[in-house]
């Protein structure tokens, strides 16, 4: 009941009750499924009449019917997961502990634009608006509230948000490297980059190459990287803002933007 109520097709709206509890504090797994247990019928109630506009899905059915019933089962399911999932955690907290630091670092130079372009592979930062595809598409403006981000051990297609929020906006992302363990294969090539260590290897290598405009095909070969490769990271930087892309002729040139040369200049201090 719990599952289908959770990952049904074509919906993306939960409940507050089911999203990570009060992120001002360090509370471990055992203390929030404890509060889940302890919640009472008529929250998941109300919150499932505020984003159901009072006409509740099939898939929400068994949770109308009996609530408690349902949090009790989800607080069990997750305890299970937890089970599971704590060891796994032990062994990328290293991982996860960079992550924190990199959008620290990206944060104090003033640099996390780049860090939200990158959120995931199907979010787009611009102008001050990061945008991503929803079932349920809305608009929110953050306005005076904060934003926390929250890296999670989660497959890549992984996104989780909650944007009506009182005091902050928060988004859950996969953790960079965690599939394939680049992020720390990267950090022990560029040990003292700082300007890898918020962008990542592969780009930080394109911006500093870009010292002049360069084509894709001599930048391919220059940084010895696959082509598909560079395009791919291109196409990222590009949508940054951080460099632009011409074509003359049969070529196609790559330069760096003001904003990228300023990036530079200020992890080269």
């Amino acid at each position: 009941m719990v599952v289908r109520s959770l990952a049904a097709p074509g919906f993306s709206v939960l409940p507050d009750v089911v999203l990570p509890g009060d992120y001002t504090k360090d509370l471990d797994v055992p203390t929030q499924v404890a509060m889940l247990r302890d919640l009472s019928a008529e929250t998941l109630l109300t919150e499932l009449e505020m984003i159901t506009h009072g006409r509740p899905a099939p898939h929400w059915q068994g949770a109308v019917d009996d609530p408690k019933r349902w949090l009790h089962e989800y607080a069990t399911l997750l305890e299970s997961v937890w089970s599971a999932m704590n060891p796994v955690w032990k062994r990328y907290r290293p991982l996860m502990d960079r992550e924190v630091e990199r959008v620290a670092v990206a944060a104090a130079r003033r640099s996390l634009h780049v860090v939200l372009d990158d959120l995931h592979t199907d979010c787009r930062f611009d102008q001050g608006t990061l945008s991503f595809p929803d079932f349920e598409p809305e608009r929110f403006a953050i306005e005076s509230r904060g934003l926390v981000l929250m890296p999670m051990l989660a497959g890549p297609n992984a996104f989780i948000t909650r944007l009506d929020g009182p005091d902050a906006v928060w988004a859950g992302y996969p953790l960079p490297g965690l599939a394939d363990g680049r992020a720390s294969a990267a950090a022990g090539r560029h040990d003292g980059d700082g300007l890898a260590f918020v962008t990542g290897a592969v780009r930080s290598d394109i911006l500093l190459s870009l010292k002049r405009p360069m084509t894709m095909g001599a930048l391919a070969r220059g940084l010895q990287y696959a082509p598909n490769t560079v395009t791919y990271h291109c196409d990222r930087l590009e949508s940054a803002g951080l460099i632009v892309r011409r074509r003359q002729g049969r070529e196609i040139y790559v330069e760096r933007t003001p904003r990228a040369a300023i990036l530079v200049e200020l992890f080269a201090t």
